[in-house]
């Protein structure tokens, strides 16, 4: 609790962020700790004057703050933590979740368990204290023989610092408002600037602090210092990789030390590596790894690295941070890993190998300086407080020594150059890694992940964390080496599964026959092992299967004890049962066969009838079939005649199957109902009368008559950018494969793109489509039906209409079987009478019928889709609800037009056209109402239809030819 709570603050990344490098070597005894040595480095002293946003100070200041009683707080005149310049900058005086007071008292405590004495824990107190109110001395400024100088303003403050530290107020406003210059005869006070009185005041307060954190780091070593030599862990605990959003000295410093560690673990794990496999006489490639040197000697080769150069200009009194700047611009400005930046700005930025960080050069030379004066080391030496005192003495021995070391080591050619920050924290590095390097292994550690909550798993924090810390080459170390070495006859004895188990004992088991017998266990993984001189090389990946092998070992070694121990116990009670059981079993077993053969046999009686009977069925049908000649020779010559392939062989929907199977022994369908009529065009009237169309099967339903006198259809006129639609365009555009033409085998996928759950339902339709055109056995009733149930798809689905006519015109395509693609057309035709195509296929689909139509279905199909694209605002709604009835079946077969006749109740009559499937309330009525002259007063009409005695009425938006279609 002592070195967190002086050298732990509140960054805005950590709440207990620590500020300062630790190298802590733990001594172990016969496994009990007997001592440790802590040495700490770079403490952040720029933090006790100054606190970035949303950041602390030291937490002891306001630990003591908080838990000072108030006498005492009286005694060192201490206020509220608000009250002080140097603890409010950051604006976060409390941290929630954090007890100062309760943290005070844990210090207290851990002072008189180090054995600090009430003068001791008065004299740091006091000590911190006068930090505090050192920060609240404010200067002003006036002229004097034209010259800039400072005054204090806070002369209150002056006497409360000087008489916590016991020395002169008079000296100590000296110290911070003037600079004193020693000549073999004389001293000479130099009046300073605000700005130079604000540095001085800054300097004593941050030496005070770090003289005193360095006292209490020696005080704690003296205490637990080891008595004799023993083993040791050490554990180093430095700044992490930092990028800030203000990066200064401190952070060149931190990334610098970050830099040389990530360096010496990178060679030290490597050589290690490197050293083991020669010493087995391992061939291998030597593992190449990022190389930071580079970086190094840019910040701090001789002579001309970056801190080198900060050195050499800490030196010169006219020296400034811009030709610091200057000089790193002049001699870095080519180097790869250096950037300047692009406008005149005070900064410059470094290549790290954890990222970039750019740097600000403010104050660079003051922070380097870091000198404490003469005259502030004799005023504080003749403090009359004893710590005060002793610390400024030591330091003032500490100088002098390392004064004349320089000293003694320059040339004449070379002046004398006083110790800066940076040289000595080069020194402290280099002394960390002689320690280091003793051992090659460190204990790391990962921050708080922001914004500091419990449970929260950032990766790209963690990422970089892992990125800054070297775990990253650690691991690619261990994936391309060999991590694990186990020495032959602990391997064998371990793992004896792993070399087949046949090893004999003695002396026998440690020769190279072991390796032998593991390498035939092994070929399969080829680079993961090797067996040199004295033990076995794995890899992680090859070890991890061997103790998984032997992990299954183990357990099925237990679960076979635990087998063979059941055994034993369940045999004993299993022979006294045996006897007892076998005639009840056998008893069993006859009744249980019995009963089997009893139900195999009423199921196979029962089986054999149905054959029987489906047998005698399809007999009959057959005998029946060619008694009433209801497929006559010429008829099956006929459709034979469609065939292309052998497509008998696909399947047909279950559902289907039993539609047909069920009209397969009707005769020719007796229809009862009102016979519409079928205008015969001229062009068709020969067709009337052949032989084949007299045996339809719909004959005597659908008859075929002159035709009637009736208002010519308007002539068509396709669109005008028609010619801009061909279908070759369609078929690139909306085809899975850019492939238009019969085929004469099922689709493997979809012609269209469809959404996965239509794909298996638009095979299934293609298949339909091959056994409709190609089926020879199919025709009469059955063809209507096999019809209906195709177009029943695209009305049930609206997803799959164009795929289904796509499909239907990719058959006709270039088939030259003339009765095959006569078929197709018909089901096209068909489909049309049905439902239209989208808005995106129809105008193709025009093209293409208009272009290469068969026969006399180019204007049934044209005027099909030109009342289709007229209704194209209705959406899916314009398709019908019931598929095509017998009269469109008959009228689309002979290319005919559709007639119905129409009554009034008053007794006009007339007949309609049935060209296009009319809506209920409106386009019959229009058109009796136009016959009879009342071109305007056709609004208020409705439709109904008398079956026998029975009427049908439509609703508005019912299509007449799906009322006919219902009633069929």
């Amino acid at each position: 609790p002592l070195l967190e709570s002086f050298g732990n603050a509140k960054t805005v990344r950590n709440d207990n962020s620590s500020r300062f490098g630790k190298f802590v070597e733990i001594f172990l005894e016969d496994g009990l700790i007997c001592g440790a040595i802590t040495s700490q480095y770079l403490l952040e002293k720029s933090r006790v004057v100054f606190q970035a946003k949303s950041e602390r100070n030291y937490h002891i200041f306001y630990e003591m703050l908080a838990g000072l009683p108030s006498q005492q707080r009286q005694r060192y005149c201490l206020q509220g933590a608000e009250t002080y310049y140097y603890l409010n900058q950051g604006g976060n005086c409390e941290i929630p979740g954090k007890d100062d007071a309760e943290d005070f008292r844990r210090l207290l405590n851990t002072m008189e368990v180090l054995s600090f004495s009430v003068d001791e824990q008065n004299s740091i107190f006091r000590i911190l204290s006068s930090v505090l109110h050192l920060g609240n001395v404010y200067f002003e400024k006036y002229e004097t023989d034209c010259q800039e100088v400072a005054t204090v303003v806070s002369a209150t403050e002056i006497r409360t610092v000087a008489e916590l530290l016991q020395v002169s107020p008079e000296g100590l406003q000296k110290a911070i408002t003037f600079k004193v210059t020693e000549t073999l005869r004389e001293k000479i006070f130099t009046p300073l600037t605000v700005e130079s009185a604000v540095d001085a005041r800054d300097a004593i307060a941050k030496t005070l602090y770090s003289l005193l954190f360095g006292w209490l780091t020696d005080r704690i070593n003296k205490l637990v210092y080891p008595r004799q030599e023993a083993l040791s862990i050490a554990i180093l605990d430095i700044y992490g990789f930092e990028d800030l959003n203000f990066n200064s000295f401190e952070q060149l410093c931190i990334n610098y030390a970050n830099e040389y560690l990530q360096s010496f673990f990178n060679k030290i794990v490597f050589q290690e590596e490197q050293e083991e496999y020669l010493r087995e006489q391992i061939e291998w490639k030597e593992i190449p790894f990022s190389d930071n040197q580079p970086c190094i000697d840019l910040i701090s080769q001789k002579p001309y690295g970056i801190l080198r150069i900060l050195d050499d200009q800490s030196c010169f009194p006219q020296a400034t941070d811009h030709t610091f700047l200057q000089k790193c611009h002049y001699h870095h400005g080519t180097n790869p890993l250096y950037t300047k930046p692009k406008m005149p700005l005070p900064e410059f930025t470094i290549k790290h190998y954890a990222g970039k960080v750019t740097y600000q050069v403010h104050k660079f030379l003051d922070k380097n300086y870091d000198q404490v004066r003469q005259d502030v080391l004799d005023l504080f030496i003749s403090s009359k407080t004893k710590v005060v005192a002793n610390l400024f003495f030591s330091h003032a021995q500490v100088m002098a020594r390392q004064r004349s070391l320089i000293r003694r080591s320059s040339t004449r050619t070379r002046r004398y150059k006083a110790p800066t920050v940076a040289a000595r924290f080069q020194q402290s590095l280099l002394e960390l890694v002689e320690k280091m390097e003793r051992s090659g292994w460190a204990a790391r550690r990962f921050s708080p992940f922001p914004p500091q909550e419990p449970g929260l798993f950032e990766a790209d924090v963690v990422s970089s964390q892992l990125r800054y810390s070297g775990i990253l080459e650690t691991i690619r170390i261990r994936k391309e080496g060999f991590p694990i070495r186990i020495p032959f006859l602990v391997f064998i004895d371990r793992c004896p599964g792993a070399v087949g188990g046949v090893l004999p004992y003695g002396p026998v088991r440690g020769d190279h026959r072991a390796c032998g017998c593991f390498w035939g266990q092994c070929l399969s993984w080829g680079g993961s092992w090797h067996h040199p001189c004295s033990q076995l090389f794995l890899k992680e990946q090859l070890y991890q299967a061997l103790e998984s092998k032997r992990a299954r070992a183990h357990h099925l070694a237990a679960l076979t004890l635990q087998r063979y121990a059941r055994t034993f116990f369940i045999k004993r009670r299993f022979r006294s049962l045996r006897r007892k059981i076998v005639l009840l079993q056998s008893r069993a077993r006859g009744y249980l066969a019995r009963q089997r053969y009893r139900r195999m046999r009423h199921t196979l009686i029962k089986f054999r009838s149905l054959v029987h009977i489906y047998v005698n069925r399809r007999r009959y049908l057959k005998v029946s079939r060619v008694a009433s000649g209801h497929i006559p020779v010429l008829r099956w010559q006929e459709l034979t005649r469609r065939e292309v392939v052998d497509v008998t062989h696909l399947e047909i929907p279950a559902e289907l199957m039993g539609l047909l199977e069920a009209t397969a022994g009707e005769g020719a369908l007796q229809c009862h109902r009102p016979q519409p009529r079928v205008p015969i065009p001229p062009s068709c009237a020969v067709a009337a009368h052949c032989a084949t169309a007299a045996q339809d099967v719909n004959a005597g339903c659908v008859v075929l008559v002159p035709p009637p006198a009736l208002q010519p259809d308007s002539k068509l006129t396709l669109p005008l950018d028609i010619n801009d639609y061909p279908m070759a365009k369609y078929v690139r555009g909306h085809f899975q494969e850019p492939a238009f033409g019969m085929l004469t085998a099922p689709l493997k996928a979809p012609l269209t793109w469809l959404d996965e759950e239509l794909c298996h339902e638009a095979l299934s339709i293609f298949q339909l489509i091959l056994r409709f055109m190609g089926d020879p056995g199919l025709g009469g009733l059955q063809e209507t039906l096999f019809g209906n149930y195709i177009v029943q798809k695209g009305l049930s689905v609206p997803g799959l209409r164009d795929e289904l006519l796509a499909q239907a015109a990719n058959q006709v395509w270039r088939n030259t079987n003339v009765n095959n693609e006569e078929r197709g057309w018909l089901l096209l035709a068909t489909c049309l009478s049905a439902f239209p195509p989208s808005a995106a296929f129809d105008k193709y689909l025009l093209k293409f019928v208009s272009d290469y139509a068969f026969a006399g279905y180019k204007p049934v199909c044209q005027r099909k889709l030109m009342h289709a694209m007229a209704q194209s605002q209705l959406g899916t709604a314009a398709a019908r609800a019931f598929p095509p009835s017998l009269l469109e079946w008959t009228a689309n077969r002979q290319q005919a037009s559709m007639a119905l006749d129409l009554h009034c109740f008053n007794g006009a009559a007339g007949t309609a056209p049935g060209t296009v499937a009319p809506r209920g309330a409106r386009a019959h009525p229009q058109h009796l109402a136009v016959g009879r002259g009342l071109a305007e007063g056709w609004h208020g009409w409705s439709v109904a239809m008398k079956v026998g005695a029975q009427w049908a009425e439509l609703a508005g938006h019912d299509y007449v030819l799906d009322l006919i279609s219902d009633l069929e």
